[in-house]
């Protein structure tokens, strides 16, 4: 007998029974065994009963009655003992109460809840899925997510899948999964792991999975919806930027059609001129349209740099304007050697085109914290403050036949590259673009 259990002394216990503490309604089936224990019918029971302490309590506990025989004496003895459950009982049932809340919840949401071995096999599903992918979720049980993923996406999944094991990083995304009829349909999932306190390692996955096909289909309307907008707002200003070449050609050629006898062979550069700024903005608007696959690989910017350089020095030579060029020992890059040169080309140029005679362009290649940094300085005219958030607007230039293409262009192949430009200028003192691209430890 333990007193911690019903709290009296054994004198107060003594030449009293258990079943005197115990609660009427469950002395029936302990009066039938321990009948059958004095009957000799069995050597021992177990069973489970509720006693009242002596503050008033009342606890659940597991009562062994077993049969002695006293050899020397000859006496019988019946040994019982209380071994208290209360504490085990209460614990279990809080943690089922607070399971079946957990899984009146996930039974009851939209989202699909699933539970995952550590291989990702299939634990338990919410209903959900039958409203999602059409499956019962019975009928996966067992099985893997990978089955059901779209190939183009399965790489990815996997990925993410093997981070969320190894750095125990919670990770979000979407990817295409096969429904029962056949069909895709675009999820939403975030994927954490569950450790097992003792051992630290992961003893379970729960994903949380959301159907964004009409997410998915509403981005893809409004991006073509931008597409066109963009389009439009490029057609309009390609059109304004013909026209103006446009009206002295027209205007020439009317006088030439109407029989002039005094031709003026001015009028032939004119035209000329006028046709060649045509052709420049229908270029520049092809090469910043059309779409082109960049050949990605390991480069020293340094060395395209030097090349650009090298390129129009000569020009700048011949309009007695100077070039300077200053290196440092820096990381290589990921990126498209064509499309870098023309970035360079095209702010270098700039540069060139914004200084008189005898003014000079400092060109300087160094490394700060995360980036690489390409610098072109020049002392021109500067542009003035309020100017500043234009540059590289599509035909917005600073430029007297300048179309900002060039500009617009260097923006999205640095930004393709991911990386970024930086414009600095102030009026009547200079300009500094600062081109910055990641660096490449390989």
């Amino acid at each position: 007998m333990q007193e911690t259990i019903l709290f009296y002394s054994a004198k107060e216990l003594k030449n009293l029974a258990l079943r005197d503490f115990s609660l009427p309604e469950d002395n029936e089936n302990d009066d039938l065994l321990f009948n059958e224990l004095m009957e000799g019918k069995r050597k021992d029971y177990e069973v489970v009963k509720r006693y009242i302490t002596r503050d008033g309590q009342v606890k659940t506990a597991i009562l062994n009655m077993s049969y002695i025989h006293d050899s020397l004496t000859g006496d019988n003895f019946y040994l019982g003992q209380l071994i208290d459950l209360t504490e085990k009982l209460l614990i279990e049932q809080t943690l089922r109460k607070r399971e079946e809340k957990y899984r009146l919840l996930a039974e009851h949401s939209s989202d699909m809840i699933i539970l995952h071995k550590p291989d990702s096999t299939y634990l338990y599903i919410s209903p959900s899925i039958k409203g999602i992918l059409g499956y019962e979720a019975e009928e996966l049980l067992g099985r893997k997510p990978h089955d059901f993923i779209h190939p183009d996406d399965l790489n990815v999944v996997r990925r993410n899948y093997q981070k969320v094991i190894s750095e125990l990083i919670p990770i979000r995304g979407t990817y295409r999964c096969k429904k029962k009829d056949g069909d895709y349909v675009w999820l939403e999932t975030g994927l954490k792991a569950v450790l097992d306190e003792e051992s630290g390692q992961v003893r379970e996955l729960i994903s949380i999975s959301r159907d964004v096909q009409q997410r998915m289909e509403t981005d893809e309307l409004l991006r073509k919806s931008e597409k066109l907008a963009v389009i439009g707002q490029m057609a309009a200003a390609v059109a304004h930027e013909i026209r103006n070449p446009l009206t002295p050609i027209k205007g020439f050629m009317q006088l030439l059609s109407s029989g002039l006898q005094n031709y003026n062979p001015a009028y032939t550069a004119i035209i000329l001129n006028e046709l060649n700024r045509i052709e420049t903005i229908i270029t520049e608007f092809l090469s910043m349209a059309k779409p082109h696959s960049e050949k990605m690989q390991v480069l020293k910017i340094d060395d395209i740099v030097k090349q650009v350089v090298q390129l129009v020095r000569a020009e700048a030579l011949f309009n007695n304007k100077e070039i300077t060029l200053e290196t440092a020992e820096v990381p290589g890059i990921i990126g498209d050697e064509n499309s870098l040169k023309q970035v360079f080309v095209n702010i270098i140029q700039n540069a060139l085109d914004a200084i008189d005679e005898n003014g000079i362009v400092h060109v300087t290649i160094f490394s700060e914290k995360d980036f690489i940094c390409v610098e072109i300085r020049d002392n021109g005219c500067g542009v003035p403050k309020e100017l500043l958030p234009k540059l590289g607007e599509p035909f917005y230039s600073t430029k007297e036949k300048g179309t900002g293409l060039g500009l617009m262009t260097s923006y999205q192949i640095i930004e393709n590259h991911k990386g970024q430009i930086n414009i600095e200028s102030t009026e009547g003192i200079g300009t500094k673009v600062s081109i910055m691209l990641p660096p490449h430890f390989g």
